[in-house]
């Protein structure tokens, strides 16, 4: 895996997430949000159509997330990780 696009396509979700929470937030609970490329990609009913609508994409993102919409993604683990690499 090339590290350094990795760390360009988080920082990049991070900032979507962050920007576009309320949004996310409203589509209620039970739903499933997917971040990629630094956008929301879907807001799906469950976590198997929130993936697949990710794994359409093309080129294939290096980094994303499919997360409940009433949780917040942890991006300080994934940060440890990338720093430990």
């Amino acid at each position: 895996m090339d590290a350094t696009t990795f760390t360009v396509e988080l920082s990049s979700n991070r900032a979507a997430c962050e920007r576009l929470r309320e949004q996310i937030q409203r589509a209620g609970p039970g739903q499933y949000a997917a971040i990629a490329q630094g956008r929301l990609i879907a807001l799906a009913a469950t976590f198997d159509e929130g993936l697949a609508a990710v794994e359409r994409l093309r080129p294939a993102p290096k980094h994303f997330l499919v997360f409940p919409v009433d949780e917040v993604p942890a991006f300080e683990v994934i940060d440890d990780f990338v720093q430990s690499v």
